[in-house]
């Protein structure tokens, strides 16, 4: 059958926003490790045309324009100017300001300075004067900088500032002005002394002083601002000038003010210091344009006094410096013709240059063609502006306006709908309409990713959700800023409320309010302003202080980055059967970057079911969204490590109260204290928010300052990890208790609590008062949780924070936040017997991959009494030469091993930061959480190096591990001997007849006894044969039993996607999948050996196998599918001497990712592999060139391990007809939805081959399903 589709809601991610003979460059040992998903297609970076209101009010220091009045007369301020509670502009103590930055015309940074004592009128032009705000201070009320530079300052309130005295000669005479400054006068003769005993709090002498003018005598004094205090008189109000009390600037303010005054003391100042703290930090690949309201009206026209450089270009070094150079030298003074800039930039994106790659470049070696110029680029218009537009502008033509229906590009058809009609017509909003709605480059495919913010409803009501961006066409978007206008949105029923789809939005929605009508200079163009981001799908930014105006900046840049969309992790099937019916379950975890990193786990039910035409089909539905139940911040049960604590479960809950101190560096209450958003270790005191934050609560979520990241969902994104379910029985109940000798010599189970019978009679409510175990399944969460959830309900019932990602969580909460991963790793769960306690119990193992450089196992036999075993790091290897944890990338197995325990064994991990090129296995105490032995490889000197994950061998079934095989960075590929290798060849010929391998004749060993097996050399090194280039292995292995029946294929495939220069892939030569022979596998003793690779067939260890095409396939009840078939060269495996001693031909066999054996797409296999029946089936990573298709495509294969080529029989349910009617085997097929494939059988018995997007039917040989005589021990 066709593939079918498990959840048709998910797509991929997309995102906006480089020993043998040669060694890979990616395997550099300072490379880092990619803290967002590298499956994220980068996308190509946005057009972005920016533009700057310069009128004349800029330059005034007050908003809004009406309250112009109240706080100015004439040259003259009153109190409530200088009042920041009053006037948004003005300084305001309880913000920080920050000193913007400038760079020069070739990029380079220019640090911008002030002091009090020294300030710059103009913080960017420094050199237009300086004031010493220390002395003669007087505000900025209506100030233009005129072309000579000059200075307008405004008096200070008149009765705050001065007194009227008249006396005699001879007389000493005191006064206090109306805000409490006390003058001292002294009369002597005809002159006068006069001096400031008082002024406010604290007197400094030095900073005070006066001056007359006839009988008025006037304060000389620093710098001032007004704080209101209701208490100062009765009615308090905000308008009343009475409720204001003068402060004087105090030492310790003094820096921040001058920040204030020289960068944000104006309209044009704030929104210049803004945009300089926004786009400094903005993507060099980013293309940028820039134009103002009536001087710099041309966007890509070259080097003029108005516009610098100004052609449309990416936003290099140099460009960047023409654009810091415009802004310092803006000259505010002209209208408001907003629409006509509105015009300007929807016209300009027309242009070709606008779509080119490399638009008006300036290196020769770059060229634009049709090939590169790609039709996935989002294009967005960013308009700032403090004032209503006082103009308009003829229509474009074919004027695709809110007032008449549209049928747009898509083919889909715009009828005149709320919120975006309006009965006016030429006004902003039909601008932004018409350039939303038109197909700005009709040359080009329609690849824009749609947007979708909110995802609820039908397709209909998704796409004409104005949060949503539905439009695939090349358009144009508006994201603007309106700066002082909140308070003329007035308007009866249309509040504003702070953000685009609140307040009055609803009423706009649902028809009960209009658009008030818009028109030149009307004051209703402030709702033209929300309308027309409205209609484009932008967002509109109401604001009226120079910290929300930074705010805003940051929002609209970070909106613009995160237009992405979703993509699924593969679904797990758990097994289970429920209520003995033909219903199974399956899990599906899921994450969504465009939803600000929220996560999900779903479970899904299966069940065969007769339809309509009486026949029998799988029914596929959701029961429950794990998300959508999270319980409430107090009422969710969420713990850290207690390891020193008297409780034994060595847990305690996740509150303020358990944190620790925040001046104690090491605790968790210190890494929680830190600001993410300021460089270093600024401690702010807001840990306790923090943490609560962690447990859910939304309270300081949003965009205004000072506020922490918002969500969409407090579940954090589920990526890298994979759920395990934890029921039932995890062994078959005899066999576990013989392996720990529990039962007697009749056969029977002994007596007491310690057999596996007894334990699962209490998890499973069979024994005298125990209750049945709730299901459980967990999953990894880079919230920084391992979260566990009931089975049935979805409810979150437990979570854990390791101690190791401690340091990290306070990043969760910023606003920049950029992605970064914390429990990551899929969970490993096994029952274990105590030895010490004399008990069996249910542990769980958890990693972080690139989250951390450690591991943790918890004991979850009982739901809701959890307990902490151990948390495993570096500080647990004492030898300080020994191999170090790296990032814990390494799936980890549990197993019990020869010396009697059970153990953890696990690769190091990647990034441990030794240069020695060493990696090692580690074997650690299940229960202790000791390392029992670490067995250390070498590789080569000076390059990266690290374990992947390991599968275990129990060659005899008994149910202890032998032998461990795990790949490393360097190609090389490993066994690890857990057992002692004593065991020769019987005739010492060389002959494949080692004695049987026997725990009878072994014993009991101790750890000394694990070694790495062939003289501590790889039994194989995987380098590719074009260039001798290692490749790197980092999948975990599969064994398969050799045809011979002697030792295992081990079979493995080569790649590497975990660091950041991994993204495209190795294009210089081909990844590979090896099966490789161990012969020594009956704990023969081994020594170092070759086995070599090469295109020598005849001559050569290894079989090549090829893929020979890649074509479309058929699937058998309609519909195709990309496929590939593969060669099926024979592999003899042994000859025989005229003795008739057998031995080996061929060691193996090989197949190389390429379609072509000279052009390498960079395809590589970094899942781990899975086998039904004697088909090996994997899916391998391919990365994308194409910016505007996914990050990475992805191919499922089916080998016979035999051979490494095609199966004898049809493994999926696609085929290939040549032309001359022969039906070919297809070996692999293109399957969407990466993280590895899970094999589950279907309540009709049939098999399907699942990632978390597709599923595809899948058929084992028959003849091979049947049960082995021999285990890979695995979780």
């Amino acid at each position: 059958m066709k593939g079918r589709q498990v959840n048709s809601s998910t797509t991929f991610i997309m995102s906006i926003i480089a020993g043998t003979a040669l060694m890979s460059a990616a395997m550099n040992l300072q490379a880092a490790v990619s803290q967002s998903p590298l499956s994220l297609t980068v996308g190509v970076p946005p057009n972005i045309v920016f533009t700057l209101d310069e009128s004349g009010s800029m330059s005034w220091g007050f908003v809004p324009d009406a309250i112009e009045s109240q706080v100015i007369s004439g040259s003259t301020i009153t109190r409530l100017y200088a009042a920041p509670e009053y006037n948004p502009m003005y300084y305001n103590p309880n913000i920080k300001y920050i000193a913007p930055p400038s760079f020069d015309t070739n990029g380079d940074k220019i640090e911008l300075t002030t002091s009090f004592t020294n300030a710059p009128i103009n913080g960017f032009r420094p050199n237009d004067g300086k004031l010493d705000l220390s002395d003669h201070y007087r505000p900025t009320g209506k100030e233009y900088r005129m072309p000579s530079g000059t200075h307008q300052r405004a008096n200070n309130p008149s009765n705050d500032f001065s007194v009227s005295i008249s006396f005699s000669r001879n007389e000493t005479k005191t006064e206090t002005s109306a805000a409490g400054i006390k003058f001292k006068v002294t009369r002597s003769g005809n002159s006068y002394t006069c001096t400031i005993e008082q002024a406010g709090p604290v007197l400094n002498s030095s900073d005070f002083s006066c001056i007359r003018n006839n009988n008025i005598y006037t304060a000389i004094t620093p710098a001032y601002y007004y704080i209101y205090d209701y208490s100062l008189a009765s009615n308090c109000d905000k308008t009343k000038t009475s409720c204001y009390n003068l402060v004087f600037v105090s030492d310790s303010e003094k820096t921040n003010f001058a920040i204030w005054y020289s960068f944000y003391r104006t309209r044009a100042l704030a929104t210049l210091s803004a945009t300089s703290l926004a786009f400094a930090q903005l993507s060099p690949t980013v293309r940028l344009g820039w134009q103002n309201l009536a001087l710099c009206t041309s966007l890509n026209g070259g080097d003029t006094k108005n516009c610098k450089d100004n052609k449309f270009r990416q936003y290099d070094a140099q460009h960047k410096g023409q654009f810091y150079s415009w802004l310092k030298d803006v000259y505010f003074n002209s209208g408001t013709p907003l629409p006509a800039a509105m015009k300007r930039a929807g016209e300009f994106l027309k242009e070709d240059v606008a779509w080119h790659k490399f638009p008006n470049t300036r290196v020769s070696s770059d060229k634009n063609t049709s090939d590169n110029t790609y039709a996935c680029r989002p294009s967005y218009h960013i308009l700032m502006t403090d004032g209503m537009w006082n103009a308009t502008t003829s229509n474009p033509s074919s004027f695709r306006h809110d007032g008449v229906d549209i049928n747009l590009p898509d083919g889909k058809k715009y009828t005149q709908q709320r919120p975006y009609q309006d009965d006016t017509s030429s006004t902003l909003a039909d601008l932004a309409m018409h350039y939303w709605t038109t197909d700005l480059n009709t040359k080009l495919d329609n690849r824009i990713s749609p947007y979708f913010a909110d995802k609820e409803g039908t397709d209909t009501e998704k796409y004409w959700n104005a949060k949503n961006d539905p439009a695939t066409w090349q358009h144009m978007s508006n994201f603007i800023m309106g700066l002082g206008l909140t308070s003329s949105m007035n308007a009866s029923g249309l509040p504003w409320e702070g953000d685009t789809f609140s307040g009055g939005y609803k009423a706009l929605l649902d028809g009960t309010k209009s658009w008030p009508k818009a028109s030149s200079g009307s004051n209703n163009n402030v709702y033209d302003l929300w309308h027309a981001a409205i209609n484009s799908r932008g967002e509109f930014f109401s604001v009226d202080s120079p910290d929300a105006m930074v705010s805003a900046f940051d929002e609209i840049l970070n909106r613009i980055a995160e237009r992405k969309s979703t993509a699924a992790r593969p679904a797990i099937s758990s097994g289970l059967v429920i209520d003995d019916t033909a219903t199974s379950v399956s899990y599906q975890t899921t994450y969504a970057s465009d939803e600000n990193w929220s996560g999900d786990l779903k479970r899904f039910s299966k069940k065969l079911v007769k339809n309509d035409d009486d026949q029998y089909v799988i029914e596929n539905t959701q029961d429950w969204s794990a998300q959508k139940q999270l319980p409430t911040p107090g009422g969710r049960t969420i713990k850290i490590s207690n390891e020193n604590g008297a409780d034994t479960s060595k847990l305690k809950d996740f509150k303020a109260g358990n944190a620790g101190d925040p001046e104690t560096k090491g605790t968790l209450a210190y890494a929680l204290n830190i600001n993410p958003e300021v460089a270093g270790e600024s401690a702010d005191g807001r840990w306790q928010e923090r943490l609560s934050y962690l447990r859910g609560d939304s309270s300081n979520e949003g965009s205004n300052a000072g506020n922490f990241r918002q969500r969409t969902a407090v579940l954090g994104d589920l990526y890298g990890s994979s759920p395990v379910v934890v029921s039932g029985a995890r062994y078959l109940e005899g066999f576990a208790n013989r392996l720990e000798g529990h039962i007697d010599a009749n056969g029977a189970v002994t007596p007491g609590d310690s057999s596996y019978s007894a334990f699962l009679a209490k998890t499973n409510g069979t024994t005298d008062g125990a209750v049945k175990r709730t299901g459980r399944v967990y999953v990894g969460g880079n919230d920084g949780m391992l979260h566990g959830f009931n089975t049935e309900t979805g409810v979150e019932e437990f979570a854990f924070i390791p101690s190791a990602v401690f340091d990290k969580l306070n990043k969760l909460t910023g606003k920049n936040y950029s992605h970064q991963f914390y429990v990551d790793g899929s969970p490993v769960v096994a029952d274990v017997y105590d030895h010490d306690n004399k008990r069996w119990r249910t542990i769980l193992v958890g990693t972080l991959r690139a989250g951390g450089k450690a591991l943790f196992a918890l004991d979850v036999t009982n739901p809701g009494s959890e307990q902490l075993l151990w948390e495993f790091d570096a500080s647990d290897i004492e030898d300080e030469d020994a191999v170090k944890p790296g990032y814990s990338f390494a799936t980890p197995t549990i197993a019990r091993l020869h010396n009697g325990r059970w153990a953890v064994v696990t690769g190091n991990g990647y990034e441990n930061g030794a240069s020695d090129g060493k990696a090692a296995l580690y074997v650690i105490d299940a229960v202790t959480g000791k390392l029992t032995k670490s067995l250390e490889v070498s590789g080569t000197d000076g390059v990266a190096n690290g374990l992947s994950s390991a599968v275990l061998a129990d060659y005899n079934a008994d149910g202890i591990a032998d032998y461990a095989y795990a790949g490393d960075l360097q190609g090389n590929l490993w066994r690890f001997d857990l057992l002692p290798t004593e065991n020769s060849d019987a005739d010492g010929d060389g002959s494949l007849d080692a004695a049987p391998l026997s725990r009878d004749t072994l014993g009991t060993v101790t750890a000394e006894a694990f070694n790495v097996a062939y003289g501590g050399k790889p039994m194989f090194a995987a380098a590719s044969s074009k260039d001798a280039a290692a490749q790197s292995i980092t999948a975990a292995p599969t064994l398969i039993r050799h045809p011979s029946r002697i030792g295992y294929l081990v079979i493995f495939g080569t790649g590497k996607f975990f660091e950041a220069e991994d993204k495209d892939g190795v294009k210089t030569h081909a990844q590979s999948i090896y099966g490789i022979w161990d012969t020594k596998t009956r704990a023969e003793s081994t020594s170092a050996f070759t086995i070599q690779r090469t295109d020598d067939e005849a001559n050569g260890h290894l079989v090549k196998q090829t893929i020979i095409e890649q074509l479309t396939g058929t699937y058998t009840q309609g519909g195709t599918n990309p496929a590939r078939t593969i060669s099926n060269n024979p592999v003899q495996w042994t000859t025989s001497n005229a003795d008739g001693v057998v031995s080996v031909n061929k060691y193996g066999w090989y197949l190389d990712l390429a379609v072509n054996k000279d052009e390498f797409e960079g395809e590589m296999l970094i899942e781990k592999m899975s086998t039904l029946g004697q088909t090996i089936f994997f899916q391998t990573l391919v990365p994308n060139d194409d910016p505007c298709a996914d990050g990475a495509s992805n191919w499922t294969y089916a080998l016979n391990p035999f051979t490494g080529g095609k199966t004898l029989f049809h493994a999926f349910d696609l085929r290939h007809v040549d032309s001359n009617n022969v039906v070919h085997v297809v070996s692999g097929i293109k399957q969407d939805g990466e993280g590895g494939i899970t094999i589950s059988q279907n309540p009709d018995s049939g098999f399907e081959a699942c990632t978390g997007l597709v599923c595809q039917t899948i058929y084992p040989d028959p003849s091979s399903i049947g049960r082995q005589s021999w285990r890979v021990i695995g979780n």
